[in-house]
Order: C-alpha cells, then sequence, then structure tokens
C-alpha cells in the first residue's frame, strides 16, 4: 500500500510503514497540512495490525526547518493555537505509539524539527546532519519542542543548544543523546541493521515496555506540554515579537540583531 499526499508519502511494506515528509522545497517546514497528514499517516500505521514499526525520514537537503513561520504569519500574526496543539498532538502520537518509531536523518533539523526527532524511539542520523535551534536569532523561543526533547537532553544541554544557537553534528548530537547511532556504513544498511533487531523482538514486549517507560515519566509530558502551548502562545501575543519575526522572515534585521563589536581577552 503507497499513498502520496501534498506533504506525506505513506507506504507499508514487509510489516514496516515507511513515512516520509516529502516538501522539498519548503524545508519540510511544519505548517498545517504537513502535520494534519503526518499525523494522519502515523495513525493509520499504528491503527495497521500487519505493522511492527514505523520508519521517517524525508526527502531533500533539511529533513526539516521547524514551524512554517512564513505560513504562521500569513494568517494575520495571531498565534496558532490549533496548530500549536496538532503538533504537540502529532508528537504525542509518536510518543505513545505502541510501535517503535525510528527516525532516519539524512539532511539539516532546525527548530520544531529537533522535536519531531526527539519524540521517536530511536534517531539514526547520517554524518552530514546538522541539528540546530535558531529559535532566540528570529526571536522565538523553543517552547513546544522542549518538553520532547527533554525526555533525551539534559536541562543544561538544552539550555546550551537554545542561548548558542549554534549547529551540532551528528557525532555530537550522538554524545547529547539526541541521536542514538550515526550511520557510518550508509542509512539503508544501519535501518536494516536495526529492522532485524525489532523483527526478532516481541511485539508485546516492545508496545509493554514502552508504556511501562511513560508511566516512569508519570503526568510529566502532559502537564509539560499545557505549559509550552500557554508559553508560546504569550510569547507570540506580544505584537513586537511578531514584528521582528516578520522582519526576519522578509530578509532585514529584526531590531535586536547587533554586531558584537567588543575584544575577546584570553
Amino acid at each position: 500500500m503507497e499513498l502520496i499526499v501534498e506533504t506525506i508519502r505513506y507506504k507499508i511494506d514487509s510489516g514496516v510503514a515507511q513515512i516520509a515528509l516529502v516538501q522539498p522545497q519548503t524545508g519540510n517546514a511544519l505548517n498545517s497540512s504537513l502535520i494534519n497528514q503526518l499525523s494522519q499517516a502515523l495513525q493509520a500505521a499504528i491503527a495497521d495490525s500487519s505493522c511492527r514499526a514505523i520508519v521517517l525520514r524525508a526527502e531533500g537537503t533539511d529533513f526539516c526547518k521547524g514551524l512554517d513561520l512564513e505560513w504562521i504569519l500569513q494568517q494575520g500574526g495571531r498565534p496558532q493555537i490549533e496548530l500549536f496543539q496538532a503538533f504537540i498532538n502529532c508528537l504525542q502520537l509518536i510518543c505513545y505509539s505502541h510501535l517503535p518509531v525510528i527516525a532516519c536523518v539524512e539532511g539539516n533539523v532546525t527548530g520544531g524539527g529537533l522535536g519531531l526527532v526527539a519524540a521517536c524511539d530511536l534517531v539514526i542520523a547520517n554524518e552530514n546532519a546538522i541539528f540546530m535551534l535558531p529559535e532566540v536569532i528570529i526571536g522565538m523561543i523553543p517552547a513546544l519542542i522542549a518538553p520532547f526533547l527533554l525526555r533525551r537532553l539534559t536541562i543544561a544541554q538544552l539550555k546550551y543548544l537554545t542561548l548558542s544557537s549554534r549547529g551540532i553534528d551528528s557525532l555530537e548530537a550522538k554524545a547529547f543523546g539526541l541521536v542514538d547511532e550515526v550511520a557510518t556504513e550508509g542509512m539503508a544498511t544501519t535501518l536494516n541493521r536495526q529492522l532485524q533487531r525489532l523483527f526478532r523482538s516481541s511485539p508485546e514486549a516492545i508496545a509493554a515496555s514502552k508504556q511501562y517507560f511513560e508511566q516512569l515519566y508519570g503526568s510529566d509530558l502532559q502537564r509539560q506540554t499545557n505549559i509550552a502551548l500557554n508559553q508560546l502562545v504569550s510569547w507570540l501575543a506580544q505584537p513586537e515579537v511578531l514584528e521582528g519575526i516578520q522582519s526576519f522572515t522578509e530578509g532585514f534585521s529584526p531590531p535586536w540583531f547587533q554586531k558584537y563589536r567588543g575584544k575577546t581577552h584570553v
């Protein structure tokens, strides 16, 4: 079975649901259409009794550029509560799925894309992938994805990635815990080896393990995502914030953008 829609390609073959983001021209940016169609593909895989694993990948040089800020601004600049909640629901679908979800990262991951990756159970990345949180440069805060990143990162690591706005490669991301395996032998070989291990495992034991691990988190994820939604909506409700973001998306320097002219002493 293969289904191709505007933003997603969904195919299930030999017990594996392959879900690909197929809008490379936008960097697979997260707009309403992509989030909804991704959620539908995930739900279809979860409901398919023949499915043993879900693989999430993307076409183009960007795995995912994060939230589509231009799309948000085109909606009149109002905080898109429905979009934000839909994104949270999509990430929770991945976390709560009884099936193992594998992210195969073969491009750059930016902003909200890191949340998509962090929600997955297993993350395989090629050697050239770069992971970056540029929100503070743009005038945003990584509110929605922080609860999911904190399932893999320490608060100190999350703070560093946010405040430094520095891109890290796959090897450093693996040291952080954001990546589980670097595909030094190629993505196909590395993924096949992982799928072989999963297919030798009990589906019931995998599902029970995932459910048990979620119980260890308790209600933290739901509580944290509620805080995240309120935080982002409050942030974007400030007119000066939206003005700065719009300046950035239009190619102009936002008011906070300055060049450091001091001298570094060592």
